[in-house]
């Protein structure tokens, strides 16, 4: 899956990048997934198909232990290689007001989360607790004497509904807003030799963000944050803080 949304990574910023040899404005092309709903007086509406896309990283903050993981001797073993954790967010449809320069979007977006352990000797695993069926840090060379060491993730899906409210001036807009969203799926994973073990439970089935950018000609950057912990919340408080580029506004 990875393989394929860098595929896409590539081909997105290709894309932008012949845009703007051949000055051809991202916004523009944009207008081609636009479709009029009313235009011609103050207030404009339309629906936008597949824009922006979302390309960036993920840390986690505030990891606090508790429950089971409270238990663990190594309370290290939520931390991240942050660069490796691969974030990709596809707005797959969204409705548009625009009253002068007040831009309001309300959409449907996909999210995609790659989480990387900076201990790659670890893995989570369902086991047998007092407190009933939990997940529990276990060490990859229990299951195979073959895994090569280099990587161990979790990562999750989500189905959201964002809401931005932009100032738009020319061809830069600001904005803020946030959003709410489904956990669709979640696993669990390493490679060489290849595995993945379905984890949806560990995850928050819910997630509630707050984020902003700016965004110029098309290109632009964002920040969110997640008012929701990650993982089930008798788990961890860890949160996410997500940073990169977008493409399309």
């Amino acid at each position: 899956m990875k393989k394929i949304l860098l595929t896409l990574a590539a081909l997105a910023l290709s894309a932008a990048a012949f845009a703007q040899d051949r000055e051809i404005d991202l916004e523009e092309l944009g207008e081609l997934n636009k479709i009029e709903i009313t235009s011609g007086g103050k207030v404009e509406t339309d629906l936008n198909l597949a824009f922006p896309m979302y390309f960036g990283a993920s840390t986690l903050v505030g990891t606090n232990y508790k429950g089971a993981w409270s238990g663990i001797n190594n309370h290290h073993f939520l931390d991240m290689r942050t660069p490796k954790n691969f974030v990709y967010g596809l707005q797959l449809a969204d409705l548009r007001i625009r009253y002068n320069a007040l831009d309001v979007s309300l959409g449907l977006r996909w999210t995609f989360m790659d989480f990387t352990f900076a201990d790659s000797a670890i893995t989570l695993r369902q086991a047998e607790s007092p407190l009933g069926k939990v997940y529990f840090p276990t060490p990859i060379a229990a299951e195979t004497s073959t895994y090569d060491g280099r990587k161990s993730k979790i990562h999750a899906s989500y189905f959201g509904i964002p809401l931005r409210l932009g100032l738009k001036f020319g061809k830069a807009m600001v904005y803020a807003g946030g959003s709410v969203e489904m956990l669709t799926g979640g696993y669990t994973k390493y490679k060489r030799p290849k595995y993945r073990s379905r984890c949806k439970e560990v995850f928050n089935p819910f997630r509630a963000t707050v984020e902003g950018g700016f965004n110029y000609g098309g290109l632009g950057v964002f920040v969110m944050y997640g008012l929701t912990p990650l993982f089930q919340e008798s788990l961890s408080d860890a949160r996410t803080l997500t940073f990169g580029v977008t493409l399309g506004m």
